[in-house]
């Protein structure tokens, strides 16, 4: 399996069959939120990301790849911090419309706009917590962000942010077994910890489980809280008939 072969296995036609399942459901708005969330995911992943190539904390088979790079990175990676994106923000849609419960009276919060300088930076120096700090680094500025602007409505919808999360944890967890199985990308064993779940590095599944949760959290900011009410009273609404029809 190829790099292009494992966005469309995994990414391109879950995404596809996403949008079938959802498309009544799929407003302007939450079209909207979601392209611009996934605009912010790629700025923010971006640098991040090649930092992490350039210090080998993981690289990218080229027979892998189509072998078109951009600074550090084949192609194929910034298409993943789109699709990524595209695929979770639908996992929490189909979430927000069948089980969640979100209350009244929820703020409107935005995040900050990301500026992101490209510099050449020293070599992390950390030894095997490379991957562990900067994934840390990285990730914790982002989510402290968002709470700062926004955790009352984060707190408020916290269902619509950690189930989807987590479900895409796993899920991308899996998805990328196989990659790794198959050589697509690797890990340099000096700059992780060694602990791995299947052939998983620790931090990997915990790469996965902050990128889905920015994007949910990201998600829930952006929307206008009367999209999130709609959404909420229409699936009371469905759980009212449901529970009539069985009561007849």
């Amino acid at each position: 399996m190829t790099y292009t072969g494992f966005l469309i296995l995994f990414t391109v036609i879950p995404v596809f069959f996403l949008l079938i399942i959802l498309r009544k459901s799929l407003s302007f708005v939450y079209v909207r939120t979601l392209l611009l969330v996934s605009v912010i995911a790629f700025l923010a992943t971006t640098l991040w990301d090649n930092y992490a190539v350039y210090n080998g904390v993981w690289f990218f088979q080229c027979e892998k790849t189509l072998g078109v790079k951009i600074l550090h990175l084949p192609v194929e990676e910034y298409f993943f911090f789109f699709l990524q994106t595209y695929l979770t923000g639908l996992v929490q849609l189909f979430f927000i419309i069948n089980f969640s419960k979100t209350s009244n009276n929820i703020k409107l919060f935005t995040l900050l706009p990301i500026t992101l300088v490209l510099m050449q930076l020293p070599k992390l120096p950390f030894g095997k917590m490379n991957y562990l700090l900067h994934l840390l680094v990285w990730g914790l500025f982002f989510i402290l962000i968002q709470l700062v602007f926004g955790w009352k409505k984060i707190k408020k919808n916290i269902k619509a942010v950690l189930i989807p999360s987590m479900i895409m944890t796993l899920y991308f967890s899996l998805a990328d077994s196989i990659s790794i199985g198959y050589g697509i990308w690797e890990f340099d064993i000096n700059q992780t910890l060694g602990f791995r779940i299947l052939n998983i590095p620790l931090e990997e599944i915990l790469f996965f489980f902050m990128t889905n949760l920015l994007i949910t959290e990201a998600m829930i900011l952006f929307l206008p809280s009367k999209f999130l009410e709609e959404k909420n009273k229409g699936n009371l609404y469905r759980k009212c008939i449901v529970k009539i029809n069985r009561n007849i």
